[in-house]
């Protein structure tokens, strides 16, 4: 598959994964392969302290939280002056998050009204961690129930239809090959699509390791012989970590490697191998 068809299959793909399995890097990697297959890409972050992502002309950055999506949903409606007001009283943030859940909706909305302006060809959000990821998609749904009419239950509408359309949104969960994080991805990956009903993107297993080739330490000294047998099981239970993956997600694989390198000079390198793995699916 080439990366502008993996892409454009959506024009939203929210990354998700849990704490530590480097999901900003990812999104950052995804978000700068794409402007350099020529697309308009736009990366969105939840947090202003994200990695570093090498500049590039058809890239642009956004950060949204709750406050600026109300500012802007207000400014939308015909309603600046209340927007400007709040914010000039510093309490903007604090309205945002009042009712339980209005924080997600708000930033899911400013998603959305992203998508429908067309201000980019892809939107890669920088999701939050991946049991979070559900409560943020289930929050529509849950204001909606709350609020059957209104501006809120309007918005919440919008969200949920562009959620429910493949070809609009979809979620990309991130793992590393180990059994905690892999099992964590399991059951939020399943979550999401069999009871949220959210059609995801191919896995994505970052960190792998290089794999150990079989050899004999018959003539090793004692200190290889530990330094191989540590490797080896090491990579043995990133193997099995990933079988589980596999037999228990029925969902395409793409992979990358460990590297030793930090802020724009990894992203820069995940992006190869994410081109590799994108050239890989079927």
């Amino acid at each position: 598959m080439e990366p502008h068809h993996f892409f454009t299959a959506q024009r939203v793909l929210i990354v998700a994964g849990k704490g530590g399995v480097g999901k900003s890097a990812v999104a950052g990697s995804l978000a700068l392969l794409a402007a350099q297959s020529g697309l308009r890409a736009l990366l969105v972050s939840f947090d202003a302290e994200t990695i570093e992502v090498p500049a590039h002309e058809r890239l642009e950055r956004v950060t949204v939280t709750p406050g600026n999506a109300l500012t802007d949903y207000l400014a939308s409606k015909g309603m600046g002056l209340i927007s400007r007001q709040l914010a000039k009283s510093g309490i903007v943030e604090l309205v945002a998050t009042t009712a339980p859940g209005l924080d997600d909706l708000l930033v899911l909305g400013r998603i959305k009204a992203f998508e429908k302006e067309l201000r980019a060809d892809i939107i890669i959000v920088d999701g939050p961690a991946a049991g979070h990821a559900i409560d943020l998609v289930r929050a529509p749904l849950q204001l909606k129930r709350a609020l059957a009419s209104g501006p809120i239950a309007q918005q919440a509408d919008e969200v949920l239809a562009m959620l429910a359309d493949g070809t609009r949104c979809k979620i990309l969960m991130v793992t590393t090959p180990a059994m905690t994080p892999v099992q964590e991805t399991v059951e939020a990956a399943t979550e999401l699509r069999d009871d949220v009903h959210i059609v995801l993107a191919p896995v994505v297993i970052n960190k792998k390791e290089p794999d150990v080739p079989s050899l004999s330490t018959t003539d090793m000294s004692q200190e290889l012989v530990d330094a191989y047998t540590y490797a080896s099981q090491r990579s043995q239970a990133q193997q099995e970590a990933i079988a589980v993956l596999s037999s228990t997600l029925d969902l395409p694989q793409m992979t990358i490697t460990r590297r030793r390198l930090d802020g724009g000079e990894l992203v820069t390198a995940m992006v190869e191998d994410l081109a590799l793995a994108i050239d890989a699916l079927p």
